[in-house]
């Protein structure tokens, strides 16, 4: 298999096929943590079809080796029905394993890549970035999902924590699809307005948040939205996103108010632990296998998941009237032991 499209056709493509929402999907381990489990990946990857959305993100920093994680991206690849996206998510030590996994992506036809940069880069300049970046895109030729976001630790380049005018040069390159613009803190709404304005001839440009759907939807016209754990909510973002572009408001935003004490929920678990710097991915885990996904553990180091946190997080999503399994026993070992 290789890529279904060339360098020359990344825009065009983007603009006239990502349409929808993109998720994302977390190793599944074997009970002794010593080898990925296929079935529960496939498991997920098929439930996330049947759920709506366009594609999903096979997720790396979740204790794979690079190895492993190439493996994992094989398993995806059996797994995904015809038309379902499949991005590789391209975070990991140094450049070297990145462009590993890309390679490995090309090959088994993945439809994008989303963008990172290792710990190790520590740019001096806003043309240090871009120009880390176009060597990353002269080494793949994955369609490049851009990822502007505070983690990176740009802020002494620039107050937003991602310099405007890097991504000004970085939209222009030829395999960038589109930009996932997470800048700005607690302005980046603000931020991305700007940013729009800048870049958008050239790439999609989008907020992943799903609680700024229907207003990115009704005043940017957002076609496509990820990579983020939309999963949580099972299939209503999908839902909300498809009645917003049809233009049905008051049947979009129904749904989109039918699960505000779930997303309290989780919005209140995220700022338990704000300033880490990583995700808790247990918690995505586990918010997902209340939703029908496999669930399971992830291997270490991860946050862990506590009691009380998983009380919260099923109690929002029991307000929001989600048909949850009878008690969390089933989560550790997943729905498809190995």
């Amino acid at each position: 298999m290789s890529l279904p499209y060339t360098r020359a056709e990344v825009k065009d493509r983007a603009r006239a096929e990502w349409r929808g929402l993109c998720n994302v999907t977390l190793p599944s381990f074997t009970a002794d943590f010593s080898g990925l489990n296929p079935a529960g990946i496939a498991h997920d990857v098929r439930l996330a079809a049947r759920y709506g959305f366009w594609g999903t993100l096979v997720a790396s920093e979740s204790g794979t080796t690079l190895e492993e994680y190439i493996r994992f991206m094989e398993i995806a690849a059996e797994s995904a029905p015809e038309g379902f996206r499949l991005v590789a998510h391209l975070s990991f030590s140094t450049v070297e394993e990145e462009l590993a996994a890309a390679k490995a992506a090309e090959g088994l036809g993945f439809e994008a890549a989303l963008l990172s940069y290792p710990p190790s880069f520590r740019p001096r300049s806003a043309a240090d970035i871009v120009e880390h970046t176009r060597y990353v895109a002269e080494h793949t030729d994955l369609a490049l999902i851009l990822f502007a976001v505070m983690t990176w630790g740009f802020t002494p380049l620039h107050p937003s924590g991602f310099p405007p005018d890097a991504l000004e040069e970085m939209a222009r390159i030829d395999t960038a699809a589109a930009l996932k613009y997470e800048a700005g803190g607690a302005a980046s709404l603000t931020g991305l307005a700007d940013v729009h304005r800048r870049v958008s001839e050239h790439v999609l440009v989008e907020n992943p948040m799903e609680q700024h759907l229907p207003a990115l939807v009704d005043r940017f016209g957002t076609q496509w939205f990820g990579t983020s754990a939309y999963e949580s909510f099972g299939d209503r973002v999908p839902r909300v996103h498809e009645l917003a572009t049809a233009g049905k408001w008051d049947e979009a935003m129904d749904v989109f108010w039918s699960y505000q004490p779930a997303r309290a929920a989780k919005g209140d678990f995220h700022a338990s632990f704000k300033g880490a710097g990583l995700i808790h991915r247990v918690g995505w885990k586990y918010l997902g296998w209340l939703q029908g996904f496999n669930g399971g553990l992830l291997r270490m180091p991860q946050m862990r998941l506590n009691p009380g946190q998983m009380r919260s997080l099923r109690a929002g999503l029991a307000a929001s009237g989600f048909d949850l399994p009878d008690g969390d026993d089933g989560f550790f070992a997943g729905r498809n032991p190995a």
